[in-house]
């Protein structure tokens, strides 16, 4: 009996100290989660866990958790998946599980859970966001035509923190994680490196310059137009620890948070400036991410400062003298969520990365284009540049091609860099070029493509019904046409193949006027046997009083010809008068009576063997009943 009670003790005992020591590593694990060291965190729960016949919800919704902040979705999905319609789990598992779920492109899935997260807590700022990205991602599930994309073989070996183009190659951050002796701290020390890119491949990456260098964090460089300014993020202090009456004076915040700042250095007199911290920063909040405009007036960056929607916000700020301007929030733009890594072009576009705007999952690449006083709503950019996983980072290089980062081909905390370009897809153009005066149908017209460069890209010309074709318009340049042809004024039109109707072109050619040109009118009719001008006959006079109006020291004869058919002196007669009838009608529209002769031919002057008693048809006979304009003289 004795024994018996002896042996029960002993067990009590035991499990009294395991239940102490397990008590211990559940505060430990809780520490280190709420700390963000989540690979430890998770293997104490998963410890604890495998201890635990009857595991608590709460540490394997622990444990789910540190998957999704280790970026380990599978594993993630795997754990959330044993707490569904589990009552003990709090709300935000739902939204989490949401997210991973699209991460994996399970959307239906996750769709799912996000309205279960907003039957159980409505009135989330963004969940009707996330609901609809699940639809958008299911309806737009094939790649943006575009562009495309593929990795880089610049190897970045974990987290991607931002990248600009500098001279011939980027800069980019790199950790050097190093682990104080005395301490056993592991801290990061931080430096930027640069890499040359030669169109196809970049070079190893070297150590930039010694002054962009940090124990702690140091990244998402800037760089001027004219390379000699680089911004760049940086904590606000290297001091690594500090007691709470030491913060202020410190540079920590009230909360204990040693903030990102945006910090400047300038080239001169053959190296870097030492750092300094811009106006706009804060001890209490954080400004990264910066980007400056082409011209360098403008600062665009991220800030989690007060009065924005929510996380981390988009802002602008302008130059004046050395210092920035109080900064603007992009309302149009921001999110509940994170808006990250801005980069404009222009001051016109602005390319961006957000969880908060309808995508495929994690952050994704919008663009958003400043019209009419404010930015326009974000466009995704589709699947290629983005994924179901982050996509961010987005830099142009040069012309149609960039670079941007992703994690969507890997897990945990590493990024890839990737090269993007911007495909063609041309439009076709074709028109006609026509005589302003006669309107004829112009063939063996010389046409010049130019691009908005002013680069010759084509030379074409009219087919024999004044025809012509050009297949490659480029819809996000302008072009300008030049249409020549000896004996008439060179004709330029501008082209912009993004709003114009390229399939019809129409040139219209306005002859030169100069001694001895003859322009010769078979259409200008007069009535039979008459010489009173029908109706259609003064819409081709008004063209050649235009004509005469713009060159006011020409001098013109008007003749008018008959065919042969009636007596010679007959049509002799009808021919002044007609030649008289169509100068007393280019008088009434202002021309100058001294311009003008009137000179009646009759069949004096056929242009084919179509004389008297000739068996012509009534074509043949029509060449010869014409209207020619000569040029006398040009004072």
């Amino acid at each position: 009996m004795k024994k018996i009670y002896l042996l029960t003790l002993i067990a009590l005992l035991i499990d009294l100290k395991f239940v102490s020591s397990q008590a211990m590593a559940i505060e430990e694990a809780e520490m280190l989660y709420q700390g963000g060291e989540y690979q430890s965190a998770l293997n104490y729960y998963q410890n604890i866990i495998s201890q635990n016949k009857k595991p608590e919800t709460e540490w394997i919704y622990r444990v789910a958790e540190c998957y999704r902040n280790l970026k380990n979705y599978h594993q993630a999905d795997e754990n959330y998946a044993k707490l569904v319609d589990n009552k003990d789990v709090p709300a935000e598992m739902y939204l989490n599980y949401g997210h991973v779920l699209r991460y994996l492109k399970k959307y239906n899935e996750a769709k799912s859970m996000y309205e279960k997260y907003n039957s159980l807590k409505p009135g989330h700022p963004n969940i009707q966001t996330y609901i609809q990205s699940c639809t958008f991602s299911l309806q737009n599930n094939m790649p943006n035509p575009d562009f495309s994309a593929q990795p880089v073989n610049l190897k970045i070996d974990g987290l991607h923190f931002g990248a600009a183009r500098y001279k011939n190659g980027v800069l980019y951050s790199v950790p050097h994680p190093t682990t104080n002796a005395k301490t056993k701290i592991t801290y990061p020390n931080y430096k930027l490196y640069f890499s040359e890119f030669d169109g196809s491949t970049f070079a190893d990456g070297k150590p930039f310059d010694k002054t962009f260098e940090s124990s702690l964090y140091l990244g998402s460089p800037a760089v001027s137009s004219d390379s000699k300014t680089i911004l760049f993020t940086q904590n606000a202090t290297e001091v690594k620890m500090a007691s709470k009456q030491q913060f202020k004076k410190k540079g920590i915040s009230a909360e204990g948070v040693n903030t990102l700042n945006i910090f400047q250095s300038e080239f001169s007199g053959g190296g870097w400036s030492n750092p300094v911290s811009i106006n706009i920063n804060s001890t209490e909040y954080s400004c990264l991410h910066p980007c400056l405009s082409p011209n360098g007036q403008k600062l665009y960056f991220v800030s989690n400062k007060p009065g924005g929607k929510g996380g981390y916000d988009l802002y602008v700020s302008s130059r004046s003298g050395n210092l920035w301007s109080a900064p603007q929030a992009l309302f149009e733009i921001n999110t509940p969520d994170n808006e990250m890594y801005p980069y404009v072009v222009n001051d016109t576009i602005l390319y961006f990365s957000s969880n908060g705007h309808i995508g495929y999952g994690g952050s994704d690449i919008y663009v958003s284009y400043y019209r009419n006083g404010k930015w326009s709503t974000p466009q995704n950019l589709g699947l290629g540049i983005n994924s179901e996983r982050d996509d961010f980072g987005l830099i142009w290089w040069e012309g149609r091609k960039g670079f941007f980062a992703s994690n969507r081909n890997t897990d945990g905390d590493k990024d890839e860099f990737f090269s993007f370009e911007k495909v063609i897809h041309y439009k076709k153009g074709k028109g006609v070029v026509i005589d302003e005066l006669t309107r004829k149908k112009m063939a063996d017209v010389t046409i010049e493509i130019y691009d908005e460069e002013g680069n010759l890209v084509k030379t074409i010309v009219t087919d024999k019904n004044g025809k012509y074709e050009f297949g490659e318009f480029d819809p996000d340049k302008k072009y300008r046409l030049v249409a020549k042809k000896k004996g008439f004024h060179d004709f330029e039109m501008d082209i912009d193949p993004s709003k114009d109707d390229l399939n019809n072109l129409a040139i219209m050619m306005e002859p030169v006027v100069e001694k001895n040109v003859v322009f010769e009118f078979n259409d200008i009719l007069f009535e039979f046997g008459k010489a009173d001008l029908l109706p259609e006959s003064k819409e081709i006079l008004d063209r050649l009083a235009d004509l005469l109006l713009k060159n006011p020291r020409a001098k013109v004869e008007l003749s008018a010809h008959t065919d042969s058919r009636g007596s010679d002196q007959a049509n002799l007669t009808l021919s002044q008068k007609r030649a008289e009838s169509s100068v007393i009608y280019l008088i009434s529209k202002g021309v100058q009576q001294e311009q003008l002769v009137a000179k009646g031919y009759g069949e004096t002057r056929l242009k084919n063997n179509c004389g008297n008693n000739s068996k012509c048809s009534e074509e043949e006979h029509a060449v010869n009943r014409r209207v020619e304009i000569k040029v006398l003289d040009v004072k």
